[in-house]
């Protein structure tokens, strides 16, 4: 047998035609990491928040709002105003943390500089976690939020940046699809679990539930952040962060020379592409948001379910799951085909599913546009951060991704605002608020997704690009 070496004619294309599943979980190419390594942590921080936002702070709000009424500047606050209160406060904190931690981790220059304020972040929240499960008053309650969105997001901060740090231009889209998923996996599958741990849960009767789900939700966020740390950790061993600012011939030895990212000693600053990016995403999570935040009173209100929660819990697996089956496909048609067209199909479809929801009237009708829903989701999740790596520098990446937990905060706190004009808009007229307010979703949905689409077409990023070689092969175990 001859050990010539194989010059298949088609092996670029045969390397393209890989299958998806290939290029999440191996190595996309020779010399590429493995793009779960890299996203996995993502699994359990998502988890978390969405855990403890749905499945445990609403009972905690019950039991501290037991032991005494709350007020805020004279005004008493019900379950919902308490629980609106402390979601809010803790985007605050989430904001403010991963600028601060990603701006420390984008100042030093040595391979894994992410990951020790990853692994801390997560040992943090872990411990945090714990100590929630014992809080009982509404002060206890929000400094529990706090502390843990302090910690989670000192974590998510410089993670955001390890995809700019280890993946070469061409693949950053599957990249950005392979991170969602495991957010979507974390979110979707620990939500549900704890949902059923906290439907047998009773304060006297039967604690033991909470435990269980703190205990689950803990040990996803240490499995999952390990797996990340551990797999990435640079050849040479581990290093105490410095707080210097980087020299202008440092080389990042872990990043990728391209056309996607200026040099490492380029000063970098929010462009107007990327600050009109930051406003389309905001219109998009507030659209998002009101969609998952009145979802349960629409339910009730319009399509008139005597059980509500049974019809969210349904849409809310519909549109996890029509999600997760597109951002894989998402992120490599963006690499393939641009960003720009996706952005339109996107768009189109979360309009379009939108203004359907005013002539619903039964559960599957709803079921069946959720899908349509999930799909978009999917879409804008994989291509929003697929553009983001895209715009910013890369001597500042971590800090510049962190703005977009500030376009979250806008953008969520929109939406949570725009309750007070449903509740009134209802009164004038039957139903009335809801409709406006899918009005509104589409419109936000219209404008993101065209500010969106131009910023990818203007942007050298909009087509398929060349493969690059790295300068220096990136030091990830694999």
């Amino acid at each position: 047998m001859s050990d010539q070496p194989d010059n298949n004619p088609f092996e670029v294309e045969e390397r393209s035609l890989r299958s998806l599943f290939t290029r999440a979980f191996g190595k996309s190419r020779p010399g590429s990491p493995n793009l779960s390594n890299l996203s996995i942590y993502a699994f359990g921080l998502s988890g978390v928040w969405t855990g403890i936002g749905a499945g445990i702070l609403p009972f905690k709000v019950i039991e501290a709002l037991e032991l005494g009424g709350i007020a805020v500047l004279g005004y008493a606050l019900d379950k919902n105003g308490a629980l609106g209160l402390i979601s809010l406060l803790g985007l605050i904190v989430a904001a403010a943390a991963q600028l601060g931690a990603g701006a420390l981790s984008d100042r030093d220059d040595r391979p894994g500089k992410r990951l020790l304020y990853l692994l801390a972040g997560g040992i943090g929240l872990s411990v945090m976690t714990i100590l929630f499960g014992f809080t009982s008053s509404f002060v206890t309650l929000i400094l529990a939020i706090v502390a843990m969105q302090l910690f989670g997001n000192s974590a998510q901060g410089p993670a955001n940046a390890l995809i700019i740090d280890h993946v070469p231009v061409e693949e950053r889209g599957a990249a950005a699809g392979v991170l969602n998923l495991w957010r979507l996996l974390g979110a979707g599958s620990i939500t549900v679990i704890v949902l059923q741990f906290m439907a047998r849960y009773d304060k006297e009767d039967s604690p033991e539930w909470l435990w269980y789900s703190i205990a689950m939700m803990t040990t996803a966020v240490m499995v999952s952040v390990l797996w990340t740390v551990i797999t990435n950790r640079p050849k040479d061993g581990w290093f105490i962060p410095t707080l210097r600012k980087k020299t202008v011939k440092a080389v990042e030895s872990q990043q990728y020379v391209s056309e996607a990212t200026p040099a490492s000693g380029t000063k970098s600053g929010i462009s107007r592409s990327y600050l009109a990016f930051l406003v389309a995403l905001a219109f998009a999570i507030a659209a998002m948001s009101s969609m998952q935040i009145y979802a349960l009173f629409f339910l009730q209100d319009v399509v008139g379910l005597d059980n509500p929660a049974d019809g969210a819990d349904w849409l809310v697996v519909a549109i996890v799951v029509a999600a997760a089956l597109t951002v894989l496909p998402a992120g490599r048609l963006a690499d393939r085909w641009g960003r720009t067209s996706l952005f339109i199909i996107a768009g189109s479809a979360s309009v379009v599913s939108s203004l359907l929801l005013l002539f619903v009237s039964s559960i599957g009708e709803v079921l069946a546009i959720g899908f349509v829903i999930g799909i978009s989701v999917g879409l804008f999740m994989t291509l929003t951060w697929a553009v983001a790596n895209d715009l910013v520098s890369r001597s500042g990446a971590a800090k510049e991704l962190g703005y977009i937990s500030v376009a979250t905060l806008i953008g969520a706190a929109g939406a949570r605002f725009a309750g007070v004009g449903i509740d009134e808009l209802n009164d004038v007229s039957e139903n009335l608020g809801y409709k406006m307010i899918l009005v509104a979703v589409a419109i936000s949905f219209a404008f993101s997704s065209l500010i969106l689409a131009k910023i990818s077409k203007d942007s050298r990023f909009a087509g398929p690009i060349q493969t690059s070689e790295p300068v220096i092969a990136p030091s990830v175990s694999d």
